[in-house]
């Protein structure tokens, strides 16, 4: 009976183990949106740029032949959680370094720098990601007019006559279609 006991609890523990491996390492490899390969084609065959423009190419922006924001992702994910690795937005440079990673459950956030871009995507499922919602630090704000120069502080009366006017309307680049990336096998 107690030779039983401790196969039984030996096999749980094994149980356990591999469930804990399993659901931990699921984020880490390489993920991207299923335009990223025609766009990244597209940057190499771009003819070159003339001198004093910029290095992004034919492919500025990322739009490849499949339509929005062409990215590829670097991720690795520790026992803890903790997410790093890297994220390439194909034709914005510079590749942006993940931060400040977690997943909790299917939800996942980061920060990726230099730009300071939060980042909220969701795992769908074992093979795909859905980009959710990106937060461009510095842009944005409210919908008032601003401190800028020839402003009233708060938004009140409007800049004087010829003044500039001040800040945006905080609405930003507009409502924001999520996007999916794939595994990549």
């Amino acid at each position: 009976m107690r030779m039983r006991s401790r196969v039984l609890l030996a096999a749980a523990s094994l149980l356990t183990a591999s469930i804990t491996v399993y659901g931990q390492g699921s984020l880490a490899g390489k993920w991207q949106t299923d335009n990223a390969q025609a766009a990244l084609e597209a940057q190499k065959n771009a003819p070159p740029a003339e001198e004093g423009a910029t290095k992004e190419g034919g492919a500025r922006g990322g739009r490849g032949r499949g339509g929005g924001q062409a990215i590829v992702m670097d991720l690795q994910q520790d026992a803890s959680g903790k997410i790093t690795g890297t994220v390439t937005e194909i034709g914005n440079p510079p590749v942006l370094d993940i931060t400040d990673g977690m997943i909790d459950g299917k939800t996942i956030k980061w920060v990726t720098m230099p730009r300071g871009v939060g980042w909220n995507l969701e795992l769908t499922d074992d093979n795909t990601l859905t980009l959710i919602s990106r937060t461009f630090a510095g842009r944005g704000g409210g919908a008032g007019r601003g401190t800028g120069a020839g402003a009233a502080p708060g938004g009140g009366a409007p800049p004087a006559e010829g003044a500039p006017r001040g800040g945006g309307r905080g609405f930003g680049r507009g409502p924001q279609q999520p996007i999916v990336l794939h595994r990549v096998k």
